[in-house]
């Protein structure tokens, strides 16, 4: 499973009661159109049906929907879910990181509610005392500008030009992989990039800015390149994330954490280093708005005009940039 920026409390709706499907698992992941919000439930069913049913191996969803389809006919003959919910805690913590095995919980509990077998507050409130905390557990490399440097120079142009726009923006990797050439707006002090709601974790559109030295390399990248294809990076996330990780090996950053087996040098510690570094020289809630972290998003926009988050902007660009 992919590591998730932050765990948040999710809000319970009105249950969907899947009577006597065939497929609950199946018709509940039809709920969501984001393909890494549906992997993250599916996995995390399939993970707490296996405590209950050893023997399911599979986590694809029609493998998963006979077992799901059995477990709520034995929860209608009064199976016991909470203990259930309790022995999956208890396996989730011993052979999981705590981010997995609280989103594992908490994405389990929303499919429970919308089959009727809901929680009442307290009763999660005991349940979620008996995770380990939602913190990050992987060792990262300290993010240093050299890191980041030695890794722009050795990467092919289209990657480089990847990580100066991440590094300088505070975008995640998933919204610059989906940008239109048309969604830049260079008719500013600094580019404007308009990040389309559809294709934020949030589902709030915002804007955000590119440093000088990103803006620069993107201008000779488009220059360079000889397609008329409308985005800004056309080539697919696996692309991305293999060039990365072998420049990584071979500039010996690629040391993977011994007890999770992450790497310790990832994208997403460009998101770290925008949001860190801009914090140092200027106004960190807009560091944080301007990255999309969901809490500073309405609020910091009804509070800044746009002038006043370019001010901003401008003022962290020293700190943020890698190649000064």
């Amino acid at each position: 499973m992919s590591e998730i920026d932050q765990i948040v409390e999710i809000e319970m709706e009105p249950p969907i009661i899947y009577a006597d499907s065939a497929t609950p698992v199946s018709d509940f992941l039809k709920l969501y159109d984001n393909k890494k919000t549906m992997d993250n439930y599916r996995l995390a069913i399939a993970a707490y049906l296996n405590c209950v049913y050893p023997d399911l191996l599979s986590k694809r969803a029609e493998d998963i929907d006979p077992y799901a389809s059995a477990y709520l006919t034995d929860l209608k003959r009064g199976r016991n879910y909470h203990r259930d919910l309790k022995i999956a805690i208890n396996h989730f913590s011993k052979c999981y990181a705590p981010m997995t095995a609280n989103l594992n919980i908490k994405s389990t509990c929303v499919w429970l509610e919308d089959n009727g077998y809901s929680l009442s507050r307290r009763e999660r409130q005991r349940l979620f005392n008996c995770l380990p905390p939602a913190r990050p557990t992987t060792k990262e490399l300290e993010i240093k500008r050299k890191v980041f440097r030695e890794m722009y120079l050795e990467l092919p142009e289209h990657i480089g030009t990847l990580l100066l726009t991440l590094v300088g923006s505070g975008m995640r990797l998933g919204e610059a992989m989906t940008l239109l050439k048309t969604d830049l707006d260079e008719d500013q002090q600094r580019t404007a990039v308009n990040i389309r709601a559809e294709n934020t974790k949030t589902r709030t559109a915002r804007t955000t800015y590119l440093t000088l030295e990103a803006s620069e390399a993107l201008r000779d990248y488009f220059t360079a390149r000889r397609d008329e294809d409308p985005r800004v990076f056309p080539f697919s996330v696996g692309t991305a994330q293999y060039h990365f990780r072998k420049t990584a090996d071979e500039l010996g950053y690629g040391n993977r954490d011994p007890v999770t087996n992450v790497s310790q040098l990832h994208w997403h510690m460009t998101r770290k280093w925008f949001i860190s570094r801009f914090g140092l020289a200027a106004n960190k809630d807009i560091g944080e708005m301007l990255a999309g972290h969901e809490g500073y998003l309405a609020g910091s926009y009804q509070r800044y005009t746009r002038k006043q988050i370019l001010k901003q902007f401008r003022k962290a660009e020293k700190e943020i940039s890698i190649l000064r």
